[in-house]
């Protein structure tokens, strides 16, 4: 079995997989930079560890986002999953709104 075979037989499940994360990742980058936002406003605050290493962890967690993007941009290059969304086994994309309308977004601009 080659790899394209294995990753066509459980891209279902690693979509999911993939789409649980991303939308991990966005919730941590929005808490992440909500903290920042508020250590900011105290000017002095800004110094800080703390608003520094928030702002760090929003950087991680874009830099992962849009490598799991990339991952689902392959798969969809692969096996055109974004054509089949009507498609039972991929209902529950339904559940991740914003990591569709990410995917799109940059889907389309990396076309």
């Amino acid at each position: 079995m080659t790899a394209e075979e294995i990753v066509q037989n459980y891209q279902i499940k690693l979509m999911k997989i993939i789409f649980k994360e991303i939308d991990i990742l966005m919730t941590k980058k929005e808490n992440a930079d909500i903290n920042a936002h508020k250590l900011a406003e105290n000017g002095n605050s800004v110094r800080t560890s703390a608003y520094w290493k928030s702002v760090g962890n929003a950087e991680f967690y874009i830099k992962e986002t849009y490598q799991k993007l990339s991952a689902l941009a392959e798969m969809d290059r692969l096996f055109r999953w974004s054509e089949r969304l009507h498609q039972e086994q991929l209902k529950f994309i339904e559940k991740y709104p914003r990591v569709m309308d990410k995917y799109r977004q940059t889907n389309i601009a990396g076309q």
